[in-house]
């Protein structure tokens, strides 16, 4: 079934039952799909299109003026607002670039962190991901992080993302990532997001580079990638491939909708993990947030409320902490 019909058949489901939160998931992940969402007839396919008639053609470049972002994250509400969402879902991750592969394989990663969990046997896929990391302070440089990425031009279009830390017992609450096969690939990708910072006249933001998922290293501190060494020097046990072998044997994996998550407009899902964040920031008390919260946004789900105020006291602290050694 292609996006059109489907889009209609849940914006149906939504207007039944506003706090449809799967229906309203599914909803925006599709929409995300959907550049001509003009031709949408519901209420969340034009309230993307109208989001986006407003847009300049440099909207990227714009939006790393805090000033700028912070006035249009206040439209984008007022348009939900107008719309009558007074729902939307949580959304914790904004992505950008290629699909994520290593050697041509997609890599399912929430699959192979399931298989890690089980197992613990860290996948043979993930000893090749390096990442960049990026540690911005607050929700300001957050922001400023994402429209880097997004103007970011790399010559394989590497798969990178924003997210709001949610895990227990992973440090910092604002991340961003930029993937990579290699150690070298990951220093090329770095200097770059470096020097593109530099040349916007963006200030702070930290990078590193760091090995594999944040649950690995937990578990086995040698497989955190030594910067004085350049190197990983976690040994990989002799029953791990079989052990691979046998719990992927038969299970069937998804295959991606798309190739490559850049897209030429600004998606409602967008907008949604804009919400998220700014909402995230509030409740862990990032002095960031005061400046975005006049224009009240919909409410999300209690549950992703009490998930965050758990941790907010940490997250706080940690915030304060990553301030300090800048």
């Amino acid at each position: 079934m292609s996006i059109g019909p489907q889009v209609r058949k849940l914006e149906d489901r939504v207007l039944i039952n506003p706090k449809d939160g799967p229906a309203i998931r599914r909803l925006v992940t599709l929409l995300d799909l959907w550049e001509n969402s003009e031709n949408a007839s519901g209420t969340f396919g034009a309230t993307q299109a109208r989001i986006n008639e407003d847009l300049g053609p440099d909207w990227r470049q714009d939006m790393l003026d805090r000033s700028q972002i912070c006035e249009s994250y206040h439209h984008w509400m007022s348009v939900l607002s107008s719309a009558g969402m007074a729902t939307a879902v949580p959304i914790a991750q904004a992505f950008s670039g290629r699909v994520m592969t290593i050697k041509g394989q997609q890599t399912h990663c929430d699959t192979r962190i399931k298989f890690f969990k089980e197992t613990k046997v860290i996948s043979r896929l993930c000893h090749d991901c390096y990442k960049v990391q990026i540690l911005p302070s607050n929700l300001d440089e957050m922001f400023q992080t994402y429209f880097l990425l997004l103007l970011l031009n790399l010559p394989n279009d590497n798969a990178r993302k924003c997210m709001i830390e949610l895990r227990d017992g992973i440090k910092y609450p604002y991340k961003g990532y930029i993937y990579c096969q290699s150690i070298e690939e990951a220093k090329d990708c770095m200097v770059a997001f470096e020097s593109l910072k530099i040349r916007n006249g963006v200030k702070g933001i930290r990078t590193k580079i760091s090995h594999g998922c944040s649950e690995f290293v937990q578990e086995y501190p040698d497989f955190k990638f030594n910067e004085a060494e350049a190197f990983s020097e976690f040994k990989v046990p002799d029953d791990w491939v079989a052990k691979e072998t046998r719990y992927f044997k038969n299970l069937k994996l998804p295959t991606s909708l798309r190739k490559t998550n850049s897209k030429t407009f600004l998606s409602l899902r967008d907008v949604f993990s804009f919400r998220t964040w700014v909402k995230y920031a509030e409740l862990i008390g990032d002095e960031a947030s005061e400046s975005y919260r006049s224009q009240q946004g919909p409410n999300l789900l209690p549950t992703f409320i009490q998930r965050v105020q758990k941790q907010a006291k940490k997250r706080n602290s940690e915030m304060k902490a990553l301030v300090e050694t800048d």
